[in-house]
Formats: C-alpha cells, structure tokens, sequence
C-alpha cells in the first residue's frame, strides 16, 4: 500500500488565523506527508490574521508551488462574546457557522481545482504530529475506511524535563461513538459531566484497539477517501435543547454522519497522535486530575451519558 501512495494525488487543507509559529513549525510536517503521494496540494484558507499569518502563508505558496493560499479580511470574531443568550462561545451557532463555512471555502477551491483521491484536514495550529504517523494510519486502514482520525493529546512536562502524554484524549467536541446519532442525544456537549465521562470513555476504549470505529471524530487531523466526501458540505445541526442556548454540534458531526450514510467506515487511530500543547506537570494539576478521575468514576457508574 506504501507504493501505492505514489499513484495516488493528496489535497490538504488547512485553516489558519493568528498562529504564525505553529505554521512555520508545521509546514514542513505538511509537505512531508504530500511528498509520500505521487502528487499532492495544499490549500490554505486564512482570515483576518495580526501576527503575520497572512505574510507567512504567501510565502510559502512563493515558494512552495503545491501550495495556494487564500487570505482574506472579514473583520469578523469566530468566537463571539459570552452572553447570557449564547453561553457557550466555542460550541455557539455563531462559531460553528463560520467554522463550517471556512471548511466549506475550502472544499469548494479543491472542487474547481483538483480531482484528488484523498483529502485530508489537518488543524496547522497544533504544536505537532508526526508525518510518517499520517502515512502509517493510511497504508494499514480497514479496507471500509472512508475517514481517519488523530488520537489528540495533551503532553505534560516534568520536573525532570521529561515528557508525559496524558492518557485521556483531548479534543471530544468532534466525537461520537459507533452507532450514536447525535440528534437523539439532546443537550449533552452542554452538560458539564458530559466531557469528563466521554473524554475517559473515548481514552479508554482507544486503548483497546489501534482503529476505534466511531460516529464522528476529529482531534487535529481527519483523512477522507474522496469519493466518501465527494458533493459533502459541512453545517450546523441542532437538537430542540441546543437550539435554546444557541449551540450547535461541531461542524463534524454532520459532516461525518452522511459519510457513514454513504456506507463507509470512520475510525480513530490511535497511533496517529497530535500534540495539542505542552503544560508543567505541577503537583496542583496531579492532584486536580486525581479528584476529576474521582468525580469520572462516580459519573460513569450512573450509566451512559449518551442516553
């Protein structure tokens, strides 16, 4: 399959604002991964950037030919302001709306342009991942597979300057699991013990198996068959519950769902690791995480928080 990649044409997109070093370190992550394939594009979407984003995506795509960058000024926040009409600013309409168009913009230059075979979503604000794990993830998927997803992490630095990835996994906004349809679920990504319970759940069920299938997920990194997204777009969607404190499920969710309609797999891989960033390992986190654990194990015995 490692061979095979070299008869076969890769786009990547990337959304990008305000995270210049993060893009610098991870550009040549990028073209690691593209230079597996046979042939390879990236497509950069940049909105509104004050760090120099905008100058260092332009001259990437200078140097860089596989590369086309579309920078633009909204004058627009993704995140808005918290109120008491929209509680949860990073969950709100307002953000997933844009977030979903931006991915949208993407899709849509990759449609005039390319007929890719795969298509792959990388978050170029992380601090990193590894190239060889994408390409791994790919040449040993399930042969279903219509989507792959990263295992993402937190690493935590010791005294001793070591590092320790926690194991529980970091991003669930994205995250539904196998046979879970998220319209039924009510108002469970506002429920303050919803992350906990599903955050330990996700950790630990990853464990068990190197390719987890799932409803949805992302964590930094989502690899698409293209003929599963072909014509796909992503949106909001909402429960009755949502809707009264304007929140939506992340753009994902929905995104994902209509490739399990079409008959494709959806799986996490758990070698495929992002590092979302690095935090001091303190004895006030330790003994933090020891009482939410508590509180999780407490939480998980009164039953599936899906339900």
């Amino acid at each position: 399959m490692a061979a095979a990649l070299k008869d076969m044409k890769l786009v990547i997109g990337l959304l990008a604002r305000d995270c210049k070093e993060s893009l610098l370190r991870n550009m040549p992550r990028v073209e690691t991964v593209g230079a597996a394939f046979g042939d390879y594009h990236v497509v950069v979407y940049e909105n509104d950037s004050r760090d120099g984003t905008t100058e260092a995506l332009q001259q990437w795509a200078l140097r860089n030919p596989h590369v086309t960058a579309i920078c633009e000024t909204t004058h627009q926040d993704t995140i808005p302001k918290k109120t008491t009409r929209s509680p949860f600013p990073l969950k709100s309409v307002h953000r997933i709306e844009r977030m979903a168009r931006f991915r949208n913009r993407v899709l849509d230059e990759v449609r005039e342009r390319f007929t890719p075979d795969l298509f792959c979503f990388i978050d170029i604000d992380v601090e990193s991942f590894n190239p060889q794990d994408v390409i791994d993830a790919i040449v040993h998927a399930p042969a279903d597979w219509g989507g792959l997803f990263a295992s993402g992490r937190i690493a935590y630095t010791e005294h001793d300057g070591s590092d320790t990835l926690y194991p529980l996994q970091y991003d669930t906004f994205a995250y539904m699991p196998e046979g879970v349809d998220a319209m039924t679920t009510g108002d469970w990504i506002v429920n303050r013990h919803f992350h906990r319970v599903t955050t330990r759940l996700f950790g630990a069920a990853l464990q068990e198996t190197p390719y987890l299938p799932c409803s949805s997920a992302f964590n930094g990194i989502g690899i698409y068959k293209w003929e599963a997204i072909k014509g796909l777009t992503y949106r909001i969607e909402q429960t009755e519950e949502l809707k009264t404190v304007n929140v939506s499920f992340c753009e994902h969710i929905p995104f994902n769902a209509d490739i399990v309609r079409k008959g494709y797999g959806l799986y996490v891989v758990r070698s495929m690791e992002v590092i979302y960033m690095h935090k001091r390992n303190t004895l006030i986190r330790k003994i933090d995480r020891k009482i939410k654990d508590l509180q999780v194990k407490r939480l998980i015995a009164l039953g599936d928080p899906y339900v």
